[in-house]
């Protein structure tokens, strides 16, 4: 009895090799993407780590001064100088464009530099609230100025209230 090879079906080697290819194309292409994604990820998720740690900074720097005070400058680095603004109410928050006297510029490190070398934008606003309340609202904004491709840069926003009384330190 004569077998009829004709009949038998399934794929030949060449068409196995094809299948595999465009297999491993596929594959490829999604490993791609998973690189990219875990990399923006994680310098997404750097820079707002960042922004919270130089939002804090900058909360903690103004919520020492004195409750009156209307000349520190604490767009320098310390000493602070008597050529700043203190606690007087102005400023802006993003995305309203930064107000002198209320806006800082850090570097990747977050050591205070030039705007256009910054990597992070620190603005803050005081609202002055003594009149109703008797405390005087503080709000800090630190935006990373990074380009990132897809979504919008990492923002911290802090706010506070501070009032007048002074809290004794026990000796």
């Amino acid at each position: 009895m004569r077998k009829n090879w004709s009949d038998e079906s399934g794929l030949t080697l060449v068409e196995s090799l094809i299948a595999i290819l465009i297999l491993l194309v596929g594959l490829l292409a999604m490993a791609q993407a998973l690189a990219f994604s875990v990399v923006a990820s994680k310098t997404h998720g750097r820079d707002a780590a960042k922004a919270t740690a130089y939002a804090h900074d900058k909360m903690q720097e103004l919520t020492n001064l004195q409750f009156d005070d209307t000349t520190t400058n604490v767009t320098v680095n310390p000493p602070y100088t008597a050529t700043g603004t203190g606690l007087t109410a102005g400023g802006s928050i993003p995305p309203a464009a930064p107000v002198a006297g209320y806006v800082d510029y850090l570097n990747s490190a977050g050591a205070r530099t030039e705007a256009g070398n910054a990597v992070f934008t620190r603005q803050w606003q005081i609202t002055d609230d003594a009149a109703s309340t008797g405390m005087k609202r503080v709000i800090v904004t630190v935006t990373s100025n990074r380009s990132f491709q897809v979504g919008t840069p990492p923002s911290t926003t802090v706010v506070t209230e501070k009032t007048p009384t002074t809290v004794l330190e026990e000796p």
